[in-house]
C-alpha cells in the first residue's frame, strides 16, 4: 500500500521540480511535496502554470517499475482519482467530465490538470514517476486562453483545503492500488464514463499536422483513436485537443 510522506511549503517554484531535488537526495516513492503558491508552476510542454493561493498545489513521487510506455496510463489514474475527490462537493456531479489526456473539467471549463514526469532506465524501463496536480478549489486565474473555472463555483460546502486534500491522497493511493493489481481495463473503463466528447466530433493538433474527425475510443494503452471520414482511424499518445 501507498504511503505518503508529506511536505508541506508556503512558497515553492514548483512542486514537480521539489520532488524530483528530494527523488535525487533518496526520497522514497509517497513523497509528497504540497504548496501554497508556486511561482514557476508549469503544465504541459511547459506552459505556465498560474499559481495564486487558495488553491490546491501538490506533486507525487511514485516508483511504479513499469514498461515507459505503460506510465501514461497514470495521468487517467490520476483524472480519477482527482475526480473522485471533488465529487462528494459538486452540487451537480453529472457536469464533471475528463479531457484527454489530463485535464478534469466542469459544464467544459477547467478546474484540473495533470502533470507526469518521467525518468526512465534506459528508455525502456520506469525508474521515478513525478506527478503534479493542480486544482483550483477557491479561485481561477483570469486572461487564459480557455475556460476555467474553481470547485468553490460548484458547491455548497464550506471548503477547507486541507480536507480536500486528505480526500485526494486516499483517492490516489486506492486508484494506483487498483491500476498496480488490476491494469489498467478497469481504470480506462472509468474514465471513458465522464469521458469529454467521447464519440463526438473534433479537431487535434498532433505536432505541425491539424485534424478533424470523431473521438472513437481510448487504445488498451491509453492512446486517443481519431475516426476520419473516410473511415481511416488514427492512433495519438500525445497531441492537442482543440
Amino acid at each position: 500500500m501507498l504511503n505518503f510522506t508529506v511536505y508541506d511549503y508556503p512558497v515553492v517554484g514548483s512542486t514537480n521540480d521539489e520532488v524530483k531535488s528530494l527523488w535525487a537526495q533518496g526520497a522514497l516513492e509517497g513523497t509528497v511535496v504540497r504548496a501554497q503558491r508556486q511561482t514557476a508552476g508549469r503544465g504541459r510542454q511547459g506552459r505556465k502554470w498560474i499559481s495564486e493561493p487558495g488553491n490546491l498545489y501538490c506533486s507525487l513521487l511514485l516508483m511504479p517499475h513499469c514498461p515507459l510506455a505503460q506510465a501514461s496510463q497514470l495521468s487517467f489514474v490520476m483524472a480519477i482519482a482527482a475526480g473522485e475527490t471533488i465529487l462528494p462537493f459538486l452540487a451537480s456531479p453529472e457536469l464533471l467530465s475528463y479531457k484527454w489526456p489530463n485535464d478534469l473539467l466542469i459544464q467544459k471549463e477547467k478546474i484540473a490538470g495533470i502533470l507526469i514526469e518521467t525518468e526512465s532506465q534506459g528508455g525502456l524501463l520506469t525508474e521515478a514517476c513525478v506527478v503534479g496536480i493542480g486544482l483550483n478549489v477557491n479561485s481561477a486565474p483570469d486572461n487564459l486562453a480557455y475556460p476555467v473555472t474553481a470547485l468553490r463555483c460548484h458547491t455548497k460546502v464550506n471548503l477547507n483545503q486541507d480536507v480536500v486534500f486528505s480526500a485526494l491522497l486516499a483517492q490516489i493511493r486506492h486508484y494506483y492500488q487498483v491500476w498496480q493489481q488490476e491494469g489498467f481495463v478497469p481504470i480506462r473503463e472509468a474514465w471513458k464514463q465522464r469521458a469529454c466528447r467521447l464519440g463526438q466530433s473534433m479537431a487535434i493538433r498532433a505536432g505541425n499536422k491539424d485534424m478533424r474527425g470523431q473521438f472513437i475510443d481510448i487504445s488498451p494503452e491509453g492512446a486517443l483513436l481519431l475516426k476520419e471520414d473516410d473511415g481511416r482511424v488514427h492512433t495519438f499518445m500525445s497531441a492537442e485537443i482543440a
